[in-house]
């Protein structure tokens, strides 16, 4: 009588749970594999843990400008590209919370262009989506996306579910099974110029204050948060030629100075820098793979010159795969 009573309540428990799995299975499966142009976590969670010297965080200005095996060539610094497609501020909170779970860098360098940005962006379903499951995605679910997007987001099949159709099974295999790492380190390269910068430089405008003052909340916790883990924090200004006022830097500036975090604006320093404007911008706003060379040459002095970085011993293996990125990229 007594395995009777629970025969049916366990045989309920067990369909549930199968279900889940499916259906999370289903989801990663029919979810396109993601290597490039931000939100790129399942290569950033191969890395060795507590590998990197630095994480860099930020929109496509960061994935498009940093190239972080350039700059280990120039330094022997390690770091990872942690960026998303307009990535707001918001977002790039709990991507740090997520990241800091595996890596214990000496700086994380914020790239600011997000401090401009509206509280809701066109690429949250991609930013939020790609975070690995847990509380700092249901976070960022409910803070940072908007409220239309969270059945999606919290249920991956509802976005996803019409690719059954197209999926192969070696685009299934690459999304079920563990990611490798990558020699990109979170950097995409993009080549071209255009055909208009000459024109350039491209005024930007401002936000209204209500919006400014939520994304420097937001900047706020971040700030807090590097504190706690007592890991410097660095907010920068890329040299673009789709450049926000004088005046918005200016305020910018004074405000993290109120957080005690280093700002750094190189909006205009790009000719210092060695970037030509008509050879090295892919748009106004981007660096093309030449720009993005000249520019991490010269950060990774500025990271060891200024900030006075120092590059972390590493496992022979990780060196040796740092040293094969490095081939790669020369060839």
């Amino acid at each position: 009588m007594r395995t009777s009573k629970w025969r049916e309540p366990i045989f309920a428990l067990l369909f549930l749970l199968l279900s889940v799995l499916l259906i999370g299975l289903l989801s990663l499966a029919l979810r396109p594999v993601r290597t490039d142009y931000g939100a790129v976590w399942g290569p950033y969670l191969a890395e060795p843990r507590d590998s990197l010297d630095y994480l860099y965080l930020g929109s496509s200005y960061a994935y498009c400008d940093v190239d972080p095996v350039v700059l280990y060539d120039r330094t022997g610094l390690t770091g990872y590209v942690l960026a998303g497609p307009e990535q707001t501020l918001s977002q790039t909170y709990w991507y740090l919370r997520e990241a800091l779970k595996t890596q214990d860098p000496a700086l994380v360098v914020l790239e600011g262009s997000a401090l401009a940005f509206q509280q809701y962006q066109s690429y949250t379903q991609v930013n939020v989506g790609y975070m690995p499951a847990g509380l700092n995605q249901l976070g960022a679910i409910f803070t940072a996306a908007e409220p239309e997007l969270r059945t999606g987001l919290l249920f991956p099949l509802y976005f996803y579910h019409g690719r059954w159709k197209e999926l192969t099974p070696s685009e299934a295999a690459a999304a079920l099974l563990p990611a490798g790492t990558d020699t990109l380190k979170g950097y995409t390269p993009v080549s071209g110029v255009f055909d208009q910068i000459a024109d350039g430089p491209f005024p930007r405008e401002g936000l209204p204050e209500d919006i400014y003052a939520e994304n420097l909340s937001w900047l706020a916790k971040i700030a807090g948060l590097c504190a706690q883990k007592d890991i410097p924090l660095a907010l920068v200004f890329h040299p673009t030629y789709s450049q926000l006022p004088a005046d918005f830097r200016a305020r910018a500036a004074a405000d993290a100075a109120c957080l005690d975090i280093s700002f750094f604006d190189w909006t205009e320093a790009g000719a210092d820098m060695g970037i030509v404007p008509t050879q090295h911008y892919y748009d106004p706003g981007h660096l093309n793979q030449e720009g993005a060379s000249v520019f991490s040459a010269w950060l990774g002095d500025f990271l060891t010159e200024e900030l006075d970085l120092v590059p972390r011993a590493q496992e022979p293996d990780n060196t040796a795969a740092w040293s094969q990125a490095v081939q790669n990229r020369r060839k």
